[in-house]
């Protein structure tokens, strides 16, 4: 799906073309004195990236990030998190613990998450509602210090992640761009990464829940004038 396919499939959200980027406009003030946002999309769109992007056109304390990716990578360090995941693990004859380190394989976590819609499930119930209670307190933690805080959901739509939020930003690029920058970033076998896709929520789906697109399948110099508008955009909205 190119810029100019995603344009034609949203114009009854009221999308608003900007050269490669596609922007609703913004009614409104934020439901709380900080603007919450959720940044979602695909794997390999580009998602950390863009709020990097921001952030580092920010005020030192104008804006605050939460990666729930980053989180659950925390709440892996967990032996009692950890212990249940491989009891569901070896309830469907397989162990994740590497037989040379005796600590949790990452990747093989990863390849029976995607392989197995149940598995998946149990994990999934075990761990987002510790990642969205995470969340929500350190968004507590700056009500009245800072303007804007961003959480980073990939799975957003997938699991009805339940924050509050004032608007949703979908970071989406292409099925090929996407597999091509698993392969080739990632060092991920090509069926893998394509499997990947296939348990996510199509990004053509996730474009049209969307209160904002940012359309990362071109350059990077696209990329980063879509960054510096919405953040020239937030300055305004969220004095």
């Amino acid at each position: 799906m190119d810029a100019g396919t995603v344009a034609g499939s949203a114009l009854d959200l009221r999308f608003l073309a900007l050269s490669e980027c596609q922007i609703v406009p913004m009614e409104g003030k934020p439901t709380t004195s900080l603007a919450t946002i959720a940044v979602t999309g695909g794997v390999a769109c580009g998602k950390s990236a863009f709020c990097k992007g921001l952030v580092d056109r920010a005020a030192i304390g104008g804006l605050e990030v939460f990666s729930c990716d980053k989180e659950v990578g925390r709440l892996l360090e967990d032996a009692e998190i950890v212990r249940r995941i491989e009891g569901f693990a070896a309830e469907f004859g397989r162990s994740l613990f590497g037989s040379e380190t005796g600590r949790l394989d990452r990747v093989a976590l990863r390849d029976l998450l995607f392989e197995n819609s149940e598995f998946r499930g149990r994990v999934e119930s075990e761990l987002h509602p510790k990642v969205l209670q995470a969340a929500e307190t350190l968004r507590s933690t700056f009500l009245g210090t800072s303007r804007i805080f961003l959480v980073e959901v990939p799975l957003l739509y997938e699991v009805a992640f339940s924050l509050s939020r004032d608007l949703d930003i979908v970071v989406g690029a292409s099925a090929k761009t996407q597999v091509d920058r698993l392969v080739t970033n990632r060092a991920m076998p090509v069926q893998t990464a394509r499997r990947i896709l296939e348990t996510q929520m199509p990004i053509k789906e996730k474009l049209l829940r969307a209160d904002i697109v940012v359309w990362n399948d071109g350059s990077f110099s696209a990329f980063e004038a879509q960054i510096s508008h919405l953040f020239s955009r937030f300055q305004s909205l969220f004095p």
